[in-house]
């Protein structure tokens, strides 16, 4: 596909071009290595991310390599438990929503932008999501927004915009209760913590708690519900 664009006219400029030589070195690490987890996500992550910012590509390229990172998060191949998760995810999510390509027709730019809305999707609702920082889940529902509300876009595309971001409210107010400040952050950032459904205070626990007469432990959680910010 790549080819097909006017870029990658001719045999020099398609060896020569970045793009072309980066997926050529990942494919030599690939062949390297037996599996997958053994190299660190950002590295094959990344040739796809080049070609999803390029202002260069053609709308059926970036839609492959959005497919392609789409695919990485569905199969689970960004290990959550790596120190580099979080900032694996914010660089994903901000190449997808800074995403460039060579418009042809109508058509098939929303195509294209079908595409970033799903991957947008798998982004916050996929467990590696949950490592995202606040300003990025902002980002990525201001542009769900703006695909929504463009009235020169197909009602199709605006509503499967819509309904996007219908999924991505709910799965904020379901994290709702499981968010803690990262005091690890010199930037003093939230991040949305992935916490087990065993950590979570019941309703009924937390009357039990206050009836116990247990006022420090009262005091310690209004006060962690105090200085807690969602953003969204």
């Amino acid at each position: 596909s790549k080819k097909n664009n006017t870029r990658w006219s001719t045999t020099h400029s398609y060896e020569e071009s970045p793009e072309i030589n980066s997926f050529q070195k990942l494919k030599t690490i690939l062949n390297a290595v037996d599996d997958i987890q053994d190299i660190d996500s950002l590295t094959f992550l990344t040739p796809f991310l080049d070609i999803i910012r390029s202002d260069e590509t053609s709308g059926p390229i970036t839609c492959l390599a959005l497919n392609a990172v789409n695919k990485f998060l569905s199969y689970g191949l960004i290990d959550t438990l790596d120190e580099s998760a979080a900032s694996t995810i914010d660089k994903v999510a901000n190449a997808v929503t800074h995403t460039r390509f060579v418009g042809t027709n109508p058509n098939d730019d929303e195509v294209v932008l079908m595409r970033i809305l799903q991957v947008l999707r798998s982004l916050l609702l996929s467990p590696i999501g949950s490592q995202m920082t606040n300003d990025t889940v902002c980002e990525i529902l201001q542009s769900c927004f703006r695909i929504c509300f463009e009235t020169r876009l197909s009602e199709l595309l605006r509503k499967t915009s819509e309904h996007v971001l219908i999924d991505m409210v709910q799965l904020l107010f379901v994290r709702l209760p499981q968010f803690k400040d990262d005091t690890t952050s010199v930037s003093s950032t939230k991040r949305v913590k992935d916490l087990s459904t065993k950590d979570i205070t019941t309703n009924n626990q937390r009357r039990s708690q206050q009836l116990s007469g247990n006022e420090q432990q009262i005091n310690e959680v209004t006060s962690a519900i105090n200085e807690t910010t969602l953003i969204y």
